[in-house]
């Protein structure tokens, strides 16, 4: 056991949600003693359950500290456009004496990146090293359960869907409730040291996207449009406009691969969901 009981949950977005709703399971068991939650300051918004709200001004480190007081693990989850608050939180995590950060990762492995998003996340691990707060990267590739919709080239509503490449590399996914199941265990079972300054890769499922495809026509009955978009027309996309997430995204699925390594074997009974159970009911 970490002996972490006291958590924080930086926003409750999408992935936050599940996070602060898993957690407060773990609260009901007794494993957990305290669940505390960041929201931003002028915000409405709400948690079922018991646990703390807190809006906070990003922008006033007293404010953030004062939030983390007497919590053990702060667990960003904010989305990427906020990711430019991270260093200020975690810098107010360290004064306010927390013992483990967990920065708002969840997808592809980041380390040395050097361009886009990625590069940002890349940043704040250089950031935390440098404050020397004791952190944990927890890497899940895309959320089958928020990816395959139009802001992501993905739309099955549609029926439209795009793949880089030719749609045939691999790709480690993992719903959102299975990442925050996965979480919640790691950081309440396994010892501090297991924890501490470590990198946790997992899957639910890997797929590539035509696999993907392939099933959802088979389980649904409907057929896809799907378009194939060269990695150089992804550059060049990229290149012309460096916010365009789901140009870079699909650059990234076309040439990464897959997680070479997985700690799922950390969580035994974790049994996480496959991505077209995510996508057809």
């Amino acid at each position: 056991m970490s002996g972490y009981k006291n958590f924080a949950v930086i926003g409750a977005g999408a992935l936050g949600s599940y996070v602060i709703r898993q957690l407060l399971e773990e609260k009901a068991a007794g494993i957990v003693n305290q669940v505390v939650v960041l929201t931003r300051q002028g915000s409405n918004t709400t948690v079922n359950g018991d646990a703390k709200v807190v809006a906070v001004d990003y922008s006033k480190k007293e404010t953030i500290k004062s939030a983390f007081a007497g919590i053990d693990v702060a667990i960003s989850t904010i989305a990427g456009e906020a990711l430019n608050l991270q260093p200020s939180i975690a810098e107010a995590a360290k004064e306010a004496g927390v013992k483990l950060f967990v920065p708002s990762e969840y997808g592809s492995v980041t380390e040395g990146a050097t361009e886009g998003l990625f590069a940002t996340k890349a940043s704040t691990q250089s950031q935390l090293k440098a404050i020397g707060i004791p952190y944990m990267l927890f890497y899940t590739g895309p959320f089958p359960d928020l990816v395959f919709v139009s802001d992501f080239l993905l739309d099955l509503s549609s029926g439209k869907v795009t793949a880089g490449g030719d749609g045939n590399t691999k790709i480690s996914f993992t719903s959102m409730a299975d990442v925050a199941r996965y979480l919640a265990f790691v950081l309440t079972r396994l010892s501090a040291e297991q924890l501490h300054n470590r990198s946790f890769s997992i899957a639910g499922d890997t797929r590539c996207l035509n696999e993907v495809f392939q099933q959802y026509e088979a389980k649904t009955g409907k057929k896809l449009d799907v378009t194939y978009a060269p990695v150089s027309k992804l550059d060049a996309k990229i290149a012309a406009n460096p916010q365009d997430l789901a140009a870079y995204l699909h650059k990234v699925w076309a040439t990464a691969g897959p997680f070479q390594t997985l700690n799922n074997d950390l969580y035994p009974e974790w049994n996480p969901s496959s991505v077209i159970d995510n996508l057809v009911a």
